[in-house]
């Protein structure tokens, strides 16, 4: 009995463990995202002028700062 009710512990913390992971996770992305999307932005614009409109220059140049 007292088995059973340790590795039902053991589950529960191991799937605390894995939601945990997984928000930190998407936490990270959803912060990184702007600025990847922004330097990917400023490699295009050579080849479509209508992406710099996209890429706020504030945007960009605080990202260029922290890279």
């Amino acid at each position: 009995m007292r088995q059973h009710m340790l590795n039902g512990w053991l589950v529960a913390a191991l799937i605390a463990l894995v939601c945990l992971l997984g928000v930190t996770a998407y936490v990270e992305i959803s912060k990184d995202l702007p600025r990847v999307a922004c330097v990917r932005d400023l490699k295009a614009i050579d080849k479509k002028a209508a992406q710099q409109e996209t890429c706020s220059t504030a945007c960009c140049n605080t990202t260029a700062a922290s890279a």
